[in-house]
């Protein structure tokens, strides 16, 4: 069955580890930036489910921590809690991004299903 929670909403709470490490006052910047990363690591594990591969997700861990060592645990401990809290949601994340309403930050992201990989019933193949 496909997910009814809004996608921006699931987005918040995968990426609320990596929320909660932000400074006190953080910037629309700095969540975007923390948003964009879990959205990205999100996403190559929605198309290894599609594909039933570990291809994309091989290819993401690298590139990120070739960029940057040290994110070598945070990007697993993503890949992890995918798995573990939100295994079953096939949707794919785009356009995430944060905007400034009445001085609170308010988080957009659209949903993508790749419809190939799933029956009339919307689960999955």
């Amino acid at each position: 069955m496909i997910p009814t929670k809004k996608i921006s909403l699931t987005l918040i709470e995968y990426a609320d580890p990596l929320i909660q490490e932000l400074e006190e006052g953080y910037s629309k910047n700095d969540l975007e930036v923390v948003l964009r990363l879990a959205a990205c690591v999100w996403n190559a594990c929605v198309v290894d489910q599609w594909h039933k591969t570990t291809e994309s997700v091989t290819a993401v861990r690298h590139q990120l921590t070739r960029a940057h060592p040290m994110s070598a645990a945070i990007v697993d401990a993503l890949i992890a809690r995918k798995k573990q809290l939100f295994g079953l949601d096939i949707r794919g994340i785009t356009n995430e991004c944060v905007i400034l309403k009445n001085g609170e930050f308010v988080v957009r992201a659209e949903a993508r299903l790749d419809v190939e990989h799933i029956d009339i019933k919307g689960s999955s193949h």
